[in-house]
């Protein structure tokens, strides 16, 4: 460990030998206050030396490094930085935390780094891949576009790089690698709800460090006690639960047509839910709307069967089966990976399967899914699903961009999200301008996304971005690929059009014509592209 500087002079000796081997080779700034410091901003307000310290125990404090590079050597090249404020060494890649994009950036020490958390390995890797796949894009794009973000009243220009993290396994502990060794000001992710409630509330805004999720969509974020230091760019299930509701009657329909079932006769519909703050908020939203057989689901009595399940469960076979046991028409699954890979993957065996409709969540709509149907033209046709944004225009040129970016590979479920979020980023960046920004700094300049200059998302209006945050107070109305994103400031998310998806004839995933209208809050279009 290396010594760190302790600014002060002036101070009563016996405050001098209480310190002396802690100062032993401190640097000396006259300073007659015996109390230094009770934050780091009173620290940096004294100017000249202590702008770059840190307050320590009412001390203003200073480590002994003095460029990224350094600190780079002092870890055997590893990518690292000198942390401002403080000088303190931090290296920045860890067994969770592999990438740091783009690397080139740590060359220059006003380089703002921040982070990106979500699963990139293990079961749920289709749920973060794409989304950081959508951040590297949108980081290439500013470099391409505008070589380093500008900072007011200066010529300066500073990059940003993002360091990506795998929360697979431990996500605490990788937030607080983020939160709190690097001190990265935003915090890209993570993808699931539980998660997001679970670390902001225990580490990233005890830490100040803003977090904004691309896919964490449980109600229980819009009114959680964050401090402006929780946004998404991905609407509430409260949104999402409309469009489940409309399909479930609209399906209720389509059985009773084509297997002949009197109106008199009831059918059954069968919910398996997530026991998590995503699959349940979701779930009760749901269910809440859903009517079929003439009345709420609710009181459908035997008729509505739902199976809530735990978060670290291994027995599916028992949610299976009891599915099964009631033959039900319908069967929705709201979840992740797991109603694919464990629900889903039995269910579709069955001898009554094709006789069923599935209904999945966005989380669903993954790489799995497609590999499982894509044998049975039969099978997938009746396959349905929901999933916040949808294929406007703005999205068709953000997806042309990612598949000449990737190898004509096309964008996974929220990679737009991710991407609105990496751009959001920078834009907040360039708002505030601190040489040292933090949550609270970036949750203002967030605030200041919305209701001025239109600026659509990609890098045709960069500059054009820039140029209007740069005016006093000056604010941009951020048009986003995922949706027009148009933020209620005090909760941090933003009302968006949810998709009614499908599997199309290819074997890919489709809009299916119909989708939840945000401006008109109904169910818009009708299912005509899902043959």
């Amino acid at each position: 460990m290396r010594r760190t500087h302790t600014l002060y002079a002036g101070l009563a000796a016996t405050l001098g030998l209480a310190f002396g081997t802690a100062t032993s080779s401190c640097n000396a700034i006259v300073d007659t206050d015996v109390v230094q410091c009770k934050t780091t901003a009173d620290c940096a307000s004294k100017g000249g030396e202590f702008a770059d310290s840190v307050c320590s125990a009412g001390v203003c404090t200073l480590g002994d490094c003095t460029s990224n590079q350094e600190c780079s050597g002092r870890f055997g090249g590893a990518p690292a930085i000198c942390r401002r404020p403080g000088r303190i060494c931090v290296q920045l890649t860890t067994p969770e935390c592999q990438e740091v994009v783009p690397l080139d950036a740590l060359a220059e020490d006003q380089t703002v780094v921040l982070g990106f958390i979500g699963p990139l390995s293990g079961a749920d890797v289709s749920s973060g891949v794409p989304a950081w796949q959508g951040v590297k894009l949108a980081l290439n794009e500013l470099e391409q576009s505008a070589v380093g973000l500008p900072v007011k009243d200066s010529t300066q220009r500073r990059r940003v790089a993002v360091v990506a993290c795998d929360d697979a396994n431990d996500p605490q502990r990788v937030a607080s690698h983020l939160a709190k060794d690097v001190r990265a000001p935003l915090i890209i992710g993570p993808a699931f709800s539980s998660v997001t409630l679970d670390i902001s509330t225990k580490v990233t805004i005890p830490a100040g460090s803003l977090l904004m999720s691309f896919s964490a969509t449980s109600p229980a974020i819009t009114d959680l006690n964050d401090q402006g230091l929780v946004w998404r760019t991905c609407p509430s299930d409260a949104l999402q639960a409309i469009p489940i509701a409309k399909l479930v009657s609209e399906l209720e329909q389509e059985l009773r047509t084509e297997q002949s079932i009197p109106a008199t006769t009831p059918i059954k519909v069968a919910m398996t839910v997530l026991g998590d703050a995503y699959g349940t908020g979701l779930a009760n939203a749901a269910s809440g709307l859903i009517e079929f057989n003439g009345k709420p689901a609710n009181d459908n009595g035997d008729n509505f069967l739902r199976i809530d399940y735990k978060p670290d469960t291994t027995d599916f076979a028992s949610t299976v089966s009891a599915v099964l046991s009631e033959n039900p028409q319908i069967v929705l699954l709201v979840g992740t990976t797991e109603t694919v890979t464990s629900l889903f993957a039995t269910l579709k065996d069955d001898a009554n399967a094709l006789k069923r409709y599935y209904v999945f969540s966005d989380g669903g709509k993954i790489q799995q899914l497609l590999d499982s149907t894509a044998p049975n033209a039969a099978l997938r046709q009746r396959v349905f699903g929901t999933a916040p944004g949808r294929a406007t225009a703005q999205y068709q040129a953000f997806k042309s961009r990612y598949k000449a970016f990737y190898q004509n590979q096309d964008p996974g479920t929220y990679a737009e999200h991710a991407y609105d979020a990496a751009y959001l980023a920078a834009y907040s960046l360039v708002a505030t301008s601190e040489a040292a920004p933090t949550g609270a700094l970036m949750n203002q300049g967030l605030a200041r996304s919305i209701g001025g200059e239109p600026i659509q998302a990609g890098p045709n209006q960069v500059n054009t971005a820039f140029g209007a945050l740069l005016l006093p107070d000056g604010k941009i109305d951020y048009d986003g690929v995922s949706g027009p994103l148009d933020f209620d400031v005090t909760k941090g998310e933003a009302p968006a059009d949810v998709d009614v998806w499908c599997i199309d004839g290819t074997g890919k995933f489709a809009s299916s014509g119909q989708f939840y209208n945000s401006i008109t809050e109904q169910v818009d279009g009708a299912r005509t592209n899902c043959n």
